[in-house]
């Protein structure tokens, strides 16, 4: 079982990689703050654990099965940077919301669209 400072260094490591810093930069703060420093290709596997926990988690969230009616369905987007191949771009992330019969909201799924974003200065043909 993980300590509190522990389950805290594994959140902010997490925080990190979602923000996107560097495997340099985060090897840098933890060196800072806790007097260690932890090797890249550690926190590299450190994220790619948490990748693996969060596409299981978000797989389970996406085949739960729909129990109730829904008097209305919105659809919506928002955009959020992601990294793509190295570069920073942003990307829309579709959301569905359903309202019951009792005005209560649920989130029914969150994903990409099938078609990517074009970085700025290229056509989808020149990839």
């Amino acid at each position: 079982m993980m300590g509190v400072a522990t389950q805290a260094l594994v959140a902010t490591l997490a925080e990190m990689y979602v923000q996107g810093v560097s495997t340099r930069k985060v090897k840098a703060i933890t060196e800072e703050l806790c007097g260690h420093a932890f090797s890249a290709s550690l926190i590299s596997a450190i994220n790619k654990r948490l990748d693996e926990s969060l596409n299981e988690s978000l797989n389970a969230f996406a085949e739960r099965p729909l129990q109730e009616p829904f008097a209305y369905l919105i659809l919506d987007a928002r955009y959020e940077k992601v990294r793509e191949a190295g570069v920073v771009m942003s990307q829309a992330v579709l959301i569905a919301v359903g309202i019951d019969w009792d005005g209560r909201r649920q989130i029914l799924s969150v994903g990409w669209p099938a078609v990517k974003a074009v970085p700025p200065g290229r056509t989808s043909s020149s990839s």
